[in-house]
């Protein structure tokens, strides 16, 4: 065999396997569902995700019959979004981005994140909250904090927790507090 077809024998099942990677992490970043919310600052990436991990936190039927994407978990990222300084919004797209792609990295299963059923999801964030990696468990603390606000911002979510709306927890009638004496107590 001369050099040539040897080079080129060589080459050929390598350009293959790029092209099959290539193709392969095309798949991988693109193949999600159209948007959920339209003209919102989220792509349909971070929509899917958020609403994967949404319904993983608070899934339909649960003590609450309502789930995380019917709560509109996605519209308030939404507007999360739009309200947040440029930095916030970078961190909160890390911390999806982080979520979607680290069962790759992590397991228990291989997939993304919203590729995962919601067992292998719910799973997956068991594994989060106590796992050895400190940063892993900071992203989920702070993924489960983000979708708690959301969740309990819901009206119906609300009612049947019992929560009310109160701007005066503890009864002052809205009196400006009194500036208490030097060293002293108020009487």
């Amino acid at each position: 065999m001369t050099p040539q077809l040897h080079a080129l024998a060589l080459l050929v099942p390598i350009f293959i396997i790029i092209v099959a990677l290539a193709g392969w992490l095309s798949w991988m970043l693109t193949s999600y569902p159209p948007k959920r919310v339209a003209n919102a600052m989220l792509n349909a990436r971070e929509q899917t995700t958020l609403a994967a991990a949404a319904d993983a936190f608070f899934p339909a039927g649960g003590p609450i019959p309502i789930s995380g994407t019917d709560a509109g978990a996605i519209r308030y990222f939404a507007q999360y979004m739009q309200r947040a300084h440029s930095a916030q919004r970078l961190l909160t797209r890390l911390l999806i981005a982080f979520t979607e792609y680290s069962p790759l990295w992590f397991g228990p299963v291989r997939h993304r994140f919203s590729r995962l059923n919601l067992q292998q999801r719910i799973r997956f964030l068991d594994h989060a909250f106590v796992s050895s990696i400190y940063f892993r468990r900071v992203a989920f603390i702070s993924l489960r904090t983000l979708m708690t606000m959301a969740y309990l911002s819901n009206r119906e979510v609300a009612r049947h927790l019992n929560i009310v709306r109160d701007t005066d927890p503890f009864g002052t009638g809205g009196r400006v507090l009194e500036v208490l004496p030097q060293g002293g107590a108020a009487a």
